[in-house]
C-alpha cells in the first residue's frame, strides 16, 4: 500500500471547484494522460455514479464511494486488473479561496509485492499530481473570474 497527498489552494468558492473538479466529462481539461472519458453514468459527485477513463490501451473504472457537495469526496478506481486507487479528497474555504487537499491511497492484490513496488512510483507521482493540480487551479480560476 502506498499513499500521496497533495494540496492547491484556488482561488474560487468551494462550490466553484467542486463543479469542475467532480465532474468527470472535465477531466480531460486538467489530467495529464490525454485521458477519455467514456460510460459516465450517475449524477457527478453522488454515490454510485462511475465512470471509465482510457488512457492509451489501460482503462480503469472510477466508483463514487461517497461525496458531501462541496466539501468531500471519496472515489474508488479499479485500474488494470491488480491495483485499486482509493482518493479521498476534502475541499475547505482559506483566505477567499479554497484548500482542496488530496489523499490517493493504493491497494495491490496479494502476491503482487515485487510488482507493485517497481510500479508505485510511476503511479504515486508527485510531479503529475502538482502538474493536474496546477491544471486544475488553472482552469477553475479562469472560469470563476468576472
Amino acid at each position: 500500500m502506498g499513499v500521496l497527498e497533495h494540496s492547491v489552494w484556488i482561488e474560487a468558492t468551494p462550490e466553484q471547484v467542486w463543479g469542475t473538479y467532480v465532474d468527470p466529462e472535465r477531466i480531460p481539461a486538467w489530467q495529464t494522460g490525454r485521458p477519455v472519458i467514456r460510460d459516465v453514468r450517475g449524477a457527478p459527485g453522488e454515490p454510485g455514479s462511475t465512470y471509465v477513463s482510457r488512457r492509451g490501451p489501460l482503462a480503469a473504472r472510477t466508483t463514487v464511494l461517497s461525496g458531501r457537495k462541496p466539501r468531500e469526496l471519496v472515489t474508488r478506481t479499479d485500474a488494470f486488473a491488480l491495483l485499486e486507487l482509493e482518493v479521498t479528497s476534502r475541499l475547505r474555504e482559506r483566505d477567499g479561496g479554497t484548500d482542496l487537499q488530496l489523499r490517493v491511497t493504493t491497494h495491490w492484490r496479494r502476491g503482487f509485492g515485487l510488482f507493485a513496488r517497481l510500479v508505485e512510483p510511476v503511479i504515486l507521482n508527485p510531479r503529475e499530481a502538482r502538474k493536474e493540480l496546477a491544471h486544475l487551479k488553472t482552469l477553475v480560476e479562469r472560469e470563476a473570474s468576472p
